[in-house]
């Protein structure tokens, strides 16, 4: 964190002991740490202190740490504010609620610390950005329109294309950092869309993440793992959801 300010990070976590464990990494580490103890008291501190990240204990007296983040992405003000869930709760359906309510990173107790600052330097650094780079290959105007408002919200330079225009020279034009392509096409467009990425050398490594309105979240993830495709987005998707996985995919 040289030459930039220095990032601040809200901890809300009621175990006075794991506060002053991670609060003295953090602080040999540059960054400036600010604690609260309790679901609403840390909502209180992110509306006062607008901090550039939040490590979410989920199990807190009072308000649960899941309704605290629902609360905070629901408000204008804070939610864009990047949370993580840092907790010992950890079930497959218990860490899915926690993405889909606005959580972009779960972190399970014990962690490993190394690991929770790679996450951290990757959403809170203050070093220069790179804007990242969305293609998306979708014939619904509207849907298009939705999205692209909705990612450029999230920092995202974000570029269209009717997949009836798709170019193989377009894409290297543009040089997107992850594709989002509707793979439920008329004629198998999206499909052959997809081989035409894969089989070109200058666009092969480009993640693609597959979307599609008229197949349920089975059939879709069933046909992302056939084709090799990095990741899917349902048709009910929030794009909290999206945001993580085009940053989880972009990292470089």
């Amino acid at each position: 964190m040289t030459g930039k300010k220095t990032a601040k990070i809200l901890i809300i976590e009621d175990d006075p002991v794991a506060v002053a464990i991670l609060k003295f990494r953090l602080k040999a580490r540059k960054y400036h740490v600010i604690v609260a103890h309790t679901g609403e008291e840390g909502i209180k501190l992110a509306h006062q202190q607008l901090p550039d990240l939040i490590l979410m204990d989920m199990v807190l007296p009072g308000l649960h740490g899941l309704e605290a983040t629902i609360r905070l992405k629901n408000d204008p003000k804070t939610k864009d504010i990047p949370i993580f869930a840092v907790t010992a709760m950890g079930s497959s359906e218990f860490v899915e609620a926690c993405h889909q309510d606005g959580i972009c990173v779960f972190i399970k107790k014990p962690y490993d610390f190394r690991e929770l600052l790679k996450h951290i330097h990757q959403y809170s650094s203050r070093e220069e950005k790179v804007e990242k780079k969305v293609l998306i290959i979708n014939e619904d105007p509207a849907l298009v329109t939705l999205m692209a408002s909705y990612l450029k919200e999230y920092g995202y330079l974000v570029i269209s294309k009717p997949p009836r225009m798709f170019n193989v020279d377009h894409v290297l034009e543009v040089a997107p950092d992850v594709i989002l392509l509707d793979i439920d096409l008329l004629e198998d467009w999206g499909v052959a869309i997809f081989e035409i990425l894969r089989k070109t050398p200058s666009t092969n490594s480009i993640p693609i993440i597959l979307m599609a309105s008229q197949l349920t979240s089975d059939e879709l993830k069933e046909i992302a793992k056939q084709l090799g495709a990095e990741d899917f987005v349902s048709h009910h998707f929030e794009f909290a959801e999206v945001d993580r996985k085009i940053k989880k995919l972009s990292v470089k």
